[in-house]
């Protein structure tokens, strides 16, 4: 069996890797090609293309690196017409692998998608397009099951990768607060670290670094004493950081684990809000890009919030605050509303623990490789 798959950011990477575990524990022998990161490596993948090159957002970025990612584009459709995998997964990054699975139905190759691109939020007139480029859509999200057969797509709800990593440990902390299946959701630890998570690409780390160094330089001069940590993907050249690392920040490698013991967070917009949803820290979405980008992503945003839980809670939980009121100022106004007022503190608890019954339990790479391989053998 010869899998073709490609992930693009250190998020996808991790969930692709899991996936790829799961189907050689049922097809020891498989062979895995196309591009991803280093935990998908470990698995075996033969990859074209570095992570590191490929973790770009931001319009103006990807156009900027257009021939980068043409001539990649067109090396791995090659790769798929040489090679005639069993399957192609593509894990997210629509932008890329939209083009490369309409190539892949061209070739007759079944597509499994993996984790759906959010065309609810930001691009349903392109789900004709999705339509054609798949023979089965695995979603991470109950709603968009409804959302995509509308559109005539093949659709299975996995449930969410993020729940496979999470620890099923009963247990009571140390502040009083119940952990439930690995997560503190007790809201009480308001003397442990800040967490703050500037991402993982380099655009992100030019526009979040500078305001994260100001937020943290103003916690100082207004007496908060708990210290910061920086999670960084494994890859992210720690020297973007340096403003952060001098102002007294710890990296740490282990993002969870940190979300767990934290007493408040920063989290910019992405897959990450999502963890620190479920872990119940007590934090704030924030998010700068490029003008050009951002105006274009209002233009093609259709949803009312970028933090899941808001989303999928239907109510706004977690605050927001997104290009020109991602200043310091009301970063660190924020955060200490986040550490010291205790009803705050269980609103977000209550929120986390509604969000975990909503999304069920773990198995999300389990399922999706019994859809895998049960694609392959018809």
């Amino acid at each position: 069996m010869t899998v073709f798959i490609t992930a693009g950011d250190p998020s996808a990477d991790i969930h692709a890797a899991r996936l790829m575990a799961e189907i050689r524990a049922r097809v020891p022998e498989v062979v895995f090609e196309g591009f991803g990161g280093p935990n998908m490596e470990l698995q075996g993948l033969r990859t074209v293309a570095h992570l590191a090159d490929l973790a770009v957002s931001g319009f103006w970025e990807v156009a900027k690196r257009y021939r980068y990612f043409s001539q990649l584009l067109n090396k791995c459709k090659g790769l798929l017409g040489s090679r005639k995998p069993d399957v192609f997964i593509p894990v997210d990054y629509p932008g890329f692998n939209l083009r490369l699975a309409t190539h892949a139905k061209k070739l007759h190759i079944p597509v499994a998608w993996y984790i759906a691109p959010q065309l609810w939020a930001w691009g349903e007139n392109r789900a004709v397009k999705l339509a054609n480029a798949v023979d089965k859509l695995l979603v991470v999200f109950p709603f968009e099951v409804e959302f995509f057969a509308k559109h005539n797509i093949k659709t299975e709800y996995v449930g969410h990768p993020v729940l496979d990593e999470i620890r099923d440990v009963n247990d009571v902390s140390k502040t009083g607060g119940t952990i439930i299946s690995g997560m503190n959701i007790s809201g009480m630890n308001t003397g442990g670290p800040i967490i703050m998570m500037p991402g993982s690409r380099k655009q992100e780390l030019h526009h979040h670094v500078p305001i994260l160094a100001q937020t943290i330089g103003l916690l100082h001069q207004s007496g908060i004493k708990n210290s910061v940590v920086i999670p960084m993907a494994a890859g992210v050249d720690e020297r973007l950081v340096k403003p952060l690392t001098n102002l007294g920040a710890t990296i740490v490698k282990d993002a969870r684990e940190h979300m767990n013991t934290a007493s408040a967070g920063l989290i910019k917009a992405g897959t990450s809000t999502l963890e620190a949803s479920l872990a119940g820290l007590p934090f704030a979405t924030y998010y700068r890009t490029s003008t050009l980008s951002y105006q274009l992503s209002k233009r093609l945003v259709t949803v009312d919030s970028i933090t899941m839980m808001n989303l999928l809670l239907k109510r706004n939980v977690i605050n927001e605050f997104v290009q020109h009121r991602a200043t310091p100022q009301l970063l660190v106004n924020e955060l200490k509303s986040l550490i010291s007022n205790a009803e705050r503190r269980s609103e977000i608890s209550n929120a986390a623990a509604e969000l975990r019954t909503l999304l069920g339990g773990a198995g999300a790479a389990r399922r999706a490789a019994e859809v895998v391989c049960g694609m392959v053998k018809k």
